[in-house]
């Protein structure tokens, strides 16, 4: 399977979780801009969900490996803008694909690792509680993990 098929199917599993776990809440897709071009596309995030009075922008990314590269994250510098925004919640789910992995990371805690000289997202920034990661719960079927939901929006939200 390529990495774009992988990526796209990750995005389908998030949104099959967020609506399994929220049927009643608000979740949209925002279109790719598909002409080859990485930096084409000024998209902030995948999806724009609502949930219990907040608004959550959502970049979904899976990886192979123990780490991602700012680089891969393009949405970076686009979902800082909605980083001091009142019950607006913005950052990146990550599914690290061969380590059976999902972590959250928001907008502040990407901001703090760029400042401090960070290259990538890692799985090792799990332990520093500085940055507060949220590893995420899920159902594996196969060979995608479904996130609970409902345990990243308490813990966003608590």
């Amino acid at each position: 399977m390529a990495k774009t098929d992988l990526g796209k199917k990750w995005e389908d599993v998030f949104e099959k979780s967020w609506t399994s776990d929220f049927p009643d809440s608000f979740i949209f897709r925002l279109k790719d801009q598909m002409s080859g071009y990485l930096e084409t596309s000024q998209n902030p995030c995948d999806y724009i969900c609502f949930e219990n009075k907040h608004l959550f922008l959502v970049e979904c990314k899976t990886h192979k490996g123990l780490s991602i590269p700012f680089t891969a994250i393009p949405q970076y510098d686009r979902l800082l803008k909605y980083k001091d925004k009142k019950d607006v919640l913005a950052g990146c789910i990550i599914w690290f694909s061969e380590k059976d992995s999902i972590i959250w990371v928001d907008i502040n805690a990407m901001e703090q690792m760029v400042n401090d000289g960070e290259k990538s997202i890692g799985l090792r920034m799990l332990k520093n509680k500085s940055y507060n990661i949220i590893e995420i719960p899920f159902e594996k079927k196969r060979v995608y993990l479904f996130p609970d939901c409902k345990f990243l929006v308490d813990k966003l939200t608590n």
